[in-house]
C-alpha cells in the first residue's frame, strides 16, 4: 500500500483525523480505496469542526461531512441540533482528507494530503471561502493553533518545519525547526497542537520511515516558548534537545486541555492489536506524566476518536481487531467505563460529538446497508432515533456549529412547540430572573450550569403549560464566582438553553 498512507495521524476529540490513515500496523481495509480520493483533495471544498469547548448559542446546528462508502469523493450536510432534527443533504461536494478549527465566527480548514493549504470559510456567507493559502507543496497540513488574530501555527506533516502564520493574510512570519526532535529520518511527523500560557505544544509520532513508519520510541511532545520561538529543553541531564516523552506511542489527537484540572490530554494508539495506547495526562508546566486517563485495557480495543465536553464524562469510539466498531463511555477522571453505548460487528462508527446542553450523543455510522446518524441520550444512553437517519452519502465527520440560521427551510433556531427562555437583567448582578414559556403541561427543568457543564442550580415543575418564572439567587455558602453560565430548560422533547454573565455582590 501507499506509504504515506501507512501512518495515519488519527485526530481524537475534538476534534480526530479519520481512522483509515492509521500506521502501518493499524491500516484499516478501506486504505486502499481512501489513497485515489486523497490525491484528489486539491479541487475539494472541505469541512468544518467547532472548537473545543462549544459556545452555545441560538441557531445551533452540526455540519456533517458525508463521502461514498469507498471514500471517492464527499458532501456535506447540515442538521439542526433538537427534535426532529431536520436537516438538508448533499449541498456541495467537499475533499474527503480535511480537518478544521473554528475561530471567531471563520471556519479554518485544514486540506491535508494532496490539498497542502488552509482555506479560511465564512458560514454567514453562504459557507463562502474567503481566504485560502499554501502550507508549502506536499507539506501535508495537521492542525492550525492561534496565538492571537495575526499569530498562529501550522503543523506540517511531511516536513521538519512548523510554520508560524499570520492567519488573515496566509503569509508565513517564522520557521521553526523541530528536527531536532526527530528520528533518524528527519522528519518528526508533526500533529496536534495546544497552547497554554507562553508555550505551544506540539505532538510528535516519530514514525520511521525507512521501515514500514513503525513509531520510534519515544514519542514526544515538543515545548516551544512562545516569546522568542525557541525548543526547551525538556530533560537536562540528557544530551541534545529533548521533549516531554510519552508513555506511549503515536500521539494521534489534536491536544485536549482538560477543563478540571487544568492537565494536557493527549490520545495515543501505541501498536495495533495491542492495548498498549490510551490517553494521557501531562503536566503543562513540568511535562511530568500524571498517567493514563484511561486506558486502552479499560476500553476494550484501540482508541479511535473521542471526545469530552466538561472534562468528566468522555465518550470514545474504539476499534477490534476484527475491525469491529463500538463506542464506549468513561470517566475521564478515573478512567471507569460508563458502559458501552452501541456496537457493531463491522467498521461502523467514525466519528461522534456530544451535545451536552441537550445531553445527546450524535454518531457517525457508516454501516453498508443502513448509514446515517444515530443520537443517543447522555444521560442513559438510550437511542433518541429508531433507527439512523439518513443524510445522502455516508457520514464521516460531525462538527458542532453555532449561527443565527443552519440555512433550514425550518431554521435552526427553536420550533414553536419547543420550550422558550429568557433571563434578565444582563449581566445577572446577584441573581436573575428566568421566564420559561411551556407549550403545553408536564414537567420542566430548568438548570444552571458552569462553562465545564457542572450543574449549580436546579429547579421542577409540573402543571399546565403557560408561564413559569424563576427567582435565581445564589446563597453565599455557595461562594458563585463572577463569570459565564448557562440556563438550561428541558421541557418534553425540546430544550432551550442561554449563556449569561453572573456579577457577584
Amino acid at each position: 500500500m501507499n506509504a504515506r498512507l501507512s501512518c495515519p495521524p488519527l485526530l481524537l476529540v475534538a476534534p480526530p483525523v479519520r481512522a483509515a490513515r492509521r500506521c502501518a500496523t493499524r491500516a484499516l481495509p478501506m486504505a486502499v480505496a481512501l489513497a485515489t480520493t486523497l490525491l484528489a483533495c486539491a479541487t475539494c471544498i472541505p469541512p468544518a469542526l467547532a472548537d473545543f469547548p462549544p459556545d452555545y448559542t441560538q441557531g445551533e446546528y452540526l455540519f456533517i461531512l458525508t463521502s461514498e462508502s469507498d471514500y471517492t469523493g464527499g458532501n456535506y450536510a447540515l442538521m439542526d441540533r433538537h427534535a426532529p432534527w431536520a436537516h438538508d443533504d448533499n449541498l456541495g461536494q467537499m475533499c474527503s482528507d480535511a480537518v478544521a478549527r473554528a475561530r471567531d465566527g471563520l471556519i479554518y480548514v485544514i486540506n491535508r494530503w494532496g490539498g497542502d493549504n488552509i482555506q479560511v470559510i465564512d458560514p454567514q456567507q453562504s459557507f463562502d471561502t474567503i481566504l485560502q493559502f499554501s502550507t508549502g507543496a506536499g507539506s501535508n497540513p495537521q492542525d492550525i493553533c492561534f496565538v492571537d488574530d495575526h499569530r498562529a501555527f501550522v503543523t506540517r506533516y511531511e516536513e521538519s518545519d512548523l510554520w508560524e502564520v499570520d492567519p488573515t493574510t496566509g503569509e508565513p512570519t517564522a520557521v521553526i525547526d523541530l528536527s531536532p526532535l526527530a528520528d533518524a529520518d528527519g522528519i518528526p511527523e508533526m500533529l496536534g497542537m495546544a497552547i497554554q500560557e507562553d508555550r505551544l505544544f506540539v505532538g510528535l509520532q516519530r514514525l520511521d520511515r525507512d521501515y514500514y513508519w513503525i513509531p520510534v520510541p519515544p514519542s514526544y511532545l515538543a515545548v516551544i516558548d512562545l516569546a522568542d520561538n525557541s525548543l526547551i529543553d525538556m530533560d537536562l541531564e540528557s544530551p541534545g534537545m529533548q521533549g516531554i516523552a510519552l508513555s506511549s506511542l503515536c500521539p494521534n489527537s489534536w491536544i485536549v486541555t482538560d477543563p478540571l484540572t487544568g492537565d494536557l490530554l493527549v490520545g495515543q494508539v501505541g501498536a495495533y492489536g495491542v492495548a498498549d495506547g490510551g490517553i494521557e495526562r501531562i503536566d503543562p508546566r513540568t511535562g511530568e506524566s500524571r498517567g493514563m486517563a484511561v486506558t486502552e485495557a479499560a476500553l476494550g480495543g484501540d482508541l479511535n476518536v473521542w471526545s469530552t465536553h466538561d472534562g468528566m464524562r468522555a465518550y470514545a469510539i474504539v476499534i477490534g481487531t476484527d475491525y469491529s466498531t463500538k463506542v464506549e463511555a468513561f470517566d475521564l477522571q478515573t478512567g471507569a467505563s460508563r458502559g458501552t453505548v452501541t456496537s457493531a460487528s463491522e467498521y461502523a462508527f467514525s466519528h461522534l460529538w456530544v451535545d451536552l446542553a441537550r445531553a445527546q450523543l450524535f454518531v457517525c455510522d457508516r454501516s453498508y446497508a443502513d448509514p446515517g446518524i444515530r443520537i443517543f441520550d447522555l444521560r442513559d444512553h438510550t437511542p433518541l432515533v429508531p433507527q439512523p437517519i439518513s443524510v445522502g452519502l455516508y457520514p464521516f465527520w460531525l462538527c458542532g456549529m453555532e449561527g443565527a440560521d443552519a440555512g433550514l427551510e425550518d431554521g435552526a433556531g427553536p420550533h414553536a412547540s419547543e420550550p422558550r427562555l429568557a433571563l434578565f437583567p444582563q449581566p445577572a448582578a446577584g441573581g436573575a430572573t428566568l421566564c420559561c414559556t411551556l407549550s403545553d403541561g408536564g414537567e420542566a427543568r430548568l438548570e444552571i450550569l458552569d462553562l465545564q457543564g457542572r450543574t449549580i442550580d436546579r429547579f421542577r415543575t409540573t402543571g399546565a403549560g403557560g408561564v413559569w418564572e424563576v427567582r435565581w439567587r445564589p446563597s453565599d455558602q455557595q461562594g458563585l464566582p463572577s463569570g459565564v453560565y448557562w440556563a438550561r430548560l428541558r421541557h418534553g422533547s425540546g430544550t432551550e438553553v442561554r449563556k449569561f454573565q453572573y456579577l457577584r455582590h
